[in-house]
């Protein structure tokens, strides 16, 4: 071998050392930022946002699986406010993560063994730094995918073709031959060498082009197998880990061919970009070698649907016990549910508070019957029905109530209370409302008792109307399975149905010309209004409040208007 090929290998072989060096001082670093921010981010909300594609993205692996069990429909889901309890909760650090903990906050379980399993894991976690910083680094190296879903990569190789090796057999032949020409004829071998690169870079896209929907799938699917042997790999001992453990030998052993050929395949979103990774997309060009393993790894991943599916469930049950721990040391005060299973008309919650408002006004109630909120504008009906609602759904999902103590029965959630009219449909609001309350008395009389929270009902009709339809609404809900909470402004119905209905009320203060709430929930119903005094504090002339304060006098005194 002369001189001048001396050289050309002892620059290559240098270039190839510097790469592989970034490569690995780039990963150590990442991995010190990940154990860092794993430290920090633990008892704390993610500051992470999500773009509405985003939102879009996670929701696809809850309806894939949410199958015909009962789920939170998107009408209560937007009710409650549930996008940013979900915020809340997130504090995962993969895609299998947050898609799975979507799907839980979904859907309620009717089974308190697997609530029981949660919390188990969530309170080992708690407990156990050590463990869960290794599981949670595991996850957060894993990583987020930007462009679809998890589960809709994994859905996706259901329908991948079927692929020939033997053009990327001919291809790495082709450059080894080239390679081989250096020593026969080492003026002509440069030449030789760039027609073999070009012929085969040129036949790479071809074929990847043709796959590249599905070799995007492998490439997360090979990823996924990978981080799910790592975790397997955590060499922590606990009984409440063994069934996670179980799964993971399991379903890895049955994918173990996906893991010793994937590493060329695997995009690392826990690492960023680096020399090295762009030096091995010039490999896989030259040599095909990444479409061959794909070709090897499609025989293997074909048929292993539920392999996989098993693999992401238990990697989601573990993020999801991460999620639920974290959460639990954020709220500092919580309890675990207790259900009963009496009847839905019974309800105890001490000192319970909204898990999103600062500084929140703890509120108690027990009551055996359906209950009507009434209060001055803003006094806090609206917040506390939701309160009730999010925990309800929270115990059901995470086992973890924002409160003192908390004991119902096992019920389905429904609400009807951020509605409004839609362009889409040209619905009026009045239309949308009726419709929205019909699919709740749908559900009436079904074995699994109802939850239900409705406010203003039927506000988007006229006062005659709607105090007579509301009224039946209301009744036809009481003692039938369900146990309703109604927010309302109409005084009227807590006197119609106050042998049905347990009334509550929030009171407000007038001080130094200001409105102040003390958000206290009292028994019995509002006796206050503030409406005409919000008038009169934002600046409205004198005569019109006196005036309208007069009329609504008379009223309450004559039921009848007049404006003399």
């Amino acid at each position: 071998m002369d001189e001048q090929t001396m050289i050309y290998i002892g620059i290559i072989a240098g270039v190839l050392l510097i790469l592989l060096v970034q490569y690995f001082v780039s990963r150590k670093a990442n991995y010190r930022n990940i154990c860092q921010k794993v430290k920090e981010q633990w008892g704390k909300v993610s500051d992470r946002e999500y773009t509405l594609e985003e939102f879009d993205k996670i929701s696809h692996y809850y309806e894939q699986h949410k199958g015909e069990r009962f789920s939170i429909d998107d009408i209560t889901w937007n009710d409650m406010g549930m996008d940013d309890i979900f915020l809340l909760l997130n504090t995962t650090g993969s895609a299998i993560g947050e898609e799975y903990l979507y799907w839980a906050l979904r859907t309620p379980e009717f089974d308190e063994k697997v609530l029981k399993r949660r919390s188990e894991l969530a309170d080992y976690f708690r407990a156990n730094v050590s463990a869960r910083e290794q599981y949670a680094v595991c996850f957060a190296q894993m990583g987020r995918k930007k462009r679809i879903a998890l589960a809709d990569y994994v859905h996706k190789l259901k329908e991948m073709p079927k692929t020939a090796a033997w053009p990327h057999v001919l291809a790495i032949l082709l450059l080894i031959g080239a390679v081989g020409s250096f020593g026969i004829r080492p003026a002509y071998g440069v030449g030789i060498l760039l027609c073999a690169i070009i012929f085969n870079v040129i036949t790479y896209y071809k074929y990847k082009g043709d796959m590249d929907v599905y070799f995007q799938c492998m490439s997360e699917v090979a990823d996924l197998v990978e981080y799910g042997i790592r975790l397997n790999r955590i060499d922590v001992k606990a009984e409440v880990l063994e069934p996670y453990q179980e799964n993971l030998r399991e379903t890895c052993k049955g994918l173990k061919p996906v893991r010793s050929q994937s590493w060329i395949l695997s995009t690392k979103s826990g690492v960023g970009g680096s020399l090295m990774e762009a030096a091995m997309d010039y490999l896989c060009m030259m040599t095909h070698l990444d479409l061959l393993m794909f070709h090897r790894i499609t025989k293997v991943v074909k048929n292993k649907g539920a392999e996989l599916e098993l693999l992401m469930e238990t990697m989601g049950r573990l993020e999801l016990g991460l999620c639920i721990g974290s959460y639990r040391e954020f709220l500092g005060t919580f309890c675990e549910p207790v259900f009963h299973r009496k009847s839905a008309g019974t309800l105890c919650c001490q000192e319970i508070y909204h898990p999103l408002v600062e500084n929140a006004v703890p509120n108690t109630i027990r009551t055996d019957k359906p209950v009507l909120v009434t209060g001055s504008n803003a006094s806090g009906k609206s917040t506390f029905l939701k309160t009730i609602g999010i925990n309800a759904i929270l115990a059901q999902t995470i086992y973890t109530v924002s409160a003192r103590y908390y004991e119902t029965d096992f019920c389905k959630v429904y609400s009807s209370m951020a509605l409004s009219d839609s362009l889409e449909t040209k619905e009026s609001y009045y239309m949308v409302e009726i419709k929205s309350l019909k699919r709740i008395l749908d559900t009436i009389g079904d074995e699994i008792p109802v939850l239900c929270f409705i406010d203003e009902v039927l506000r988007g009709t006229n006062t005659v109307e709607r105090i007579s339809a509301s009224t039946k609404i209301l009744e036809s809900m009481a003692g039938k399975n369900v146990l309703c909470f109604a927010a309302t402004h109409d005084i009227e119905l807590t006197k119609l149905l106050c042998d049905l209905y347990a009334n509550y009320h929030f009171e407000e203060q007038i001080e130094d010309n200001d409105v102040l709430f003390s958000y206290k929930l009292y028994p019995g119903r509002a006796e206050t209004r503030n409406a005409i005094r919000l008038l009169s504090i934002m600046g409205y002339d004198g005569r019109i409040i006196e005036n309208a304060q007069a009329m609504a006098e008379r009223f309450v005194k004559t039921g009848e208007w007049s404006l003399k």
